[in-house]
């Protein structure tokens, strides 16, 4: 590598699209990740660019001209800038646009020293599980609902992976009946899907009434306990008042007795202020990455719905060239989510 803000170091890190490939990159996720987002290598929808020393890698997909970089790279972080040289040098030699999507604070250096342009999309909300309890006056409306839904007889569990198997014809009809009532179709590359192999790979939180399960979310953890988060969270049409509200704070009560640091929300839209500051190339596509950029599309996509968890709150960005390139990288990330 060099200290040379306009070199970029040689590109030797390896791409790997293959499905035998892609199930490596998915394991090494699991060992090396400190953000729970990392999961999203099991899609099967992704190819990763692997570092020299094979211990880190960064996601991406290539849809159009466009050359769609999921979040920050999985594993040490000396080896991110590498990476994103690397995956920026195979973008321009293939004439194609880089877009880097749902980065952190820790690649926005990088970005910049890449000479892209970094527009800030929204914010991810993060609890910290260290003595989180339902115990205190800010706490109240969410502590309301849980006992709403716990009068109504709710009871939950988190299920092993190893034990997915029994119980998936059940979550896989509340998951088609969710869909349709939402009017939702399966989203991919950002989020997970319901899919039976993709499934049983992760824990899984169910809540029940009456032994029946009325509301699940598979369960992604990373090995070193740093996150604790849930990919698709679903219910049924018998789901009592208060339900979603009781699965979260029991999970994140067993996620604290499990010993996890913290608990992702997932992403929050820009708030009003800021969305009316934004150029008329952003505010084109902001209402489609509100929609579907982040992973609780459907029903706790709200700031205000997130905020009664108490979370930090941490910017995300996506850097691209900028001008035409940010709004025509979007409508290729449209069309890859949406698929």
């Amino acid at each position: 590598s060099t200290d040379s803000p306009i070199a970029a170091p040689t590109p030797t890190p390896r791409a790997s699209s293959a499905p035998a490939s892609r199930s490596a990159c998915a394991s090494a996720a699991v060992a090396h990740a400190d953000r729970t987002d990392a999961m999203l290598a099991f899609t099967g929808d992704k190819r990763f660019l692997v570092s020299d020393s094979g211990d880190a890698f960064l996601m991406y997909q290539v849809k159009g001209a466009s050359w769609i970089v999921l979040g920050d790279p999985v594993g040490p972080s000396e080896a991110w800038s590498e990476l994103l040289w690397a995956i920026r040098a195979r973008a321009d030699a293939a004439q194609g646009r880089l877009l880097l999507y749902q980065i952190g604070l820790r690649i926005v250096p990088i970005a910049i020293e890449m000479g892209l342009k970094l527009v800030k999309y929204g914010e991810e909300a993060t609890v910290e599980l260290d003595g989180f309890t339902l115990e205190t006056p800010e706490m109240r409306s969410v502590r309301k609902a849980s006992r709403v839904a716990e009068r109504a007889g709710a009871q939950f569990a988190v299920v092993p992976a190893a034990e997915m198997p029994a119980i998936m014809a059940e979550l896989h009809a509340i998951s088609d009946w969710w869909l349709a009532d939402k009017n939702h179709a399966e989203k991919s590359f950002s989020v997970g899907r319901f899919e039976p192999g993709y499934m049983a790979k992760f824990d899984c939180a169910v809540v029940r009434i009456e032994g029946r399960i009325v509301a699940f979310a598979n369960v992604w953890g990373t090995p070193n306990r740093q996150e604790l988060s849930v990919d698709l969270m679903r219910h049924s049409e018998d789901m009592p008042q208060g339900g979603m509200d009781f699965l979260f704070t029991r999970l994140m009560l067993w996620g604290h007795d499990s010993g996890y640091r913290n608990f992702s929300l997932g992403m929050a839209p820009l708030s009003g202020i800021e969305a009316r500051r934004l150029s008329p190339t952003w505010s084109k596509v902001a209402a489609f990455l509100f929609r579907h950029g982040e992973r609780f599309y459907g029903f706790a996509g709200l700031r205000a719905y997130k905020e009664k968890f108490r979370p930090n709150w941490t910017p995300r960005y996506i850097a691209s060239p900028g001008g035409t390139s940010l709004l025509r990288g979007l409508i290729d990330l449209q069309a890859l989510v949406s698929r």
